[in-house]
């Protein structure tokens, strides 16, 4: 059994996934816009300023997402037309997409009462 108590099978169909998905095409992607940015330490800090503070935005509540986001965006505006930038945030966001369908296609095909629909 695994750490978290799943039988042998199961751990095995996981890892199975994580390395299907390491495989794809997606994420062979990712890894290579992420060695791009990560080549420059200043940019990488940028993007990453950026990625925080669209987490961020997204988890408030008290404020008026589109204002806000509009706002977010006219300050980035300058790294976002960097090279490679929007590149690495779109295969980022590709690799997000991908882990929200598998955790969708999991919840939604097991009986599992959440209390609330997920979408």
């Amino acid at each position: 059994r695994s750490e978290v108590g799943m039988d042998e099978q199961l751990e095995e169909i996981v890892t199975g996934l994580v390395e299907r998905v390491k495989e794809s095409q997606e994420y062979r992607e990712y890894r290579r816009m992420h060695e791009i940015i990560h080549q420059d330490p200043d940019k990488e800090r940028a993007v990453n300023e950026y990625r925080r503070q669209t987490f961020e935005l997204q988890k408030r509540r008290d404020v008026d997402l589109f204002t806000e986001a509009d706002r977010l965006e006219r300050e980035f505006a300058p790294l976002r037309a960097e090279p490679y930038v929007n590149q690495y945030l779109d295969a980022e966001l590709a690799i997000c997409r991908i882990v929200q369908h598998i955790n969708y296609s999991l919840m939604s095909e097991m009986d599992f009462d959440l209390g609330f629909e997920l979408y």
